[in-house]
């Protein structure tokens, strides 16, 4: 009877610790199901306001994607339960930054812009993440089962990524993410 408990009891200790620590820096889970290549850089943003507008003030431009400016700090943008975009003041104006993974095949920075695939076990479930999550449905895609949501605002993409992977409508979640060809 003893070990029994004791099993329990480690077993519970081991699934609280494993949920406590799924992930330890910002945006991790969104590289890891973005794929094999994609690192998170909490120390990079990305945004669409200019150089000029920030005057250095949150850090250095480092490169350019599309439109998207990447900038580093020298201190941590994100922390850990903020894979998320944010809104700052600089200078008098509004300015949103956005959390950025580096890609170590193509040695890119890539965007992540809140739009994530999701595919479904059956269609209706499509519809009913609109109404469970407040998603706005971008694109159906040519597989039935899969659409692009626009899942913004969201505290965190990786709690996001969480919860979705304890809905039992979902079948996968991917972030989509903008990169330069």
């Amino acid at each position: 009877m003893k070990n029994r408990i004791r099993f329990l009891v480690l077993n519970v200790l081991l699934i609280v610790s494993v949920k406590s620590f799924a992930f330890t820096q910002s945006c991790q889970l969104v590289a890891k199901m973005a794929g094999d290549a994609y690192e998170a850089r909490p120390d990079w943003f990305a945004s669409l306001s200019s150089p000029s507008l920030l005057n250095g003030q949150l850090g250095s431009l480092v490169e350019r994607n599309g439109a998207w400016y990447i900038y580093k700090t020298s201190a941590v943008s994100f922390k850990q339960e903020q894979c998320t975009t944010q809104k700052l003041v600089v200078n008098g104006h509004s300015v949103e930054i956005v959390p950025v993974l580096y890609n170590r095949k193509t040695h890119q920075s890539a965007v992540i812009n809140g739009r994530f695939l999701i595919k479904v076990y059956r269609v209706k479930n499509l519809s009913q993440l609109v109404g469970r999550y407040g998603f706005k449905k971008v694109s159906v895609l040519p597989n039935r089962f899969t659409a692009i949501f626009d899942v913004r605002p969201q505290k965190s993409y990786d709690y996001l990524i969480e919860r979705l992977d304890q809905d039992r409508d979902v079948e996968w979640v991917a972030p989509i993410l903008s990169e330069p060809n």
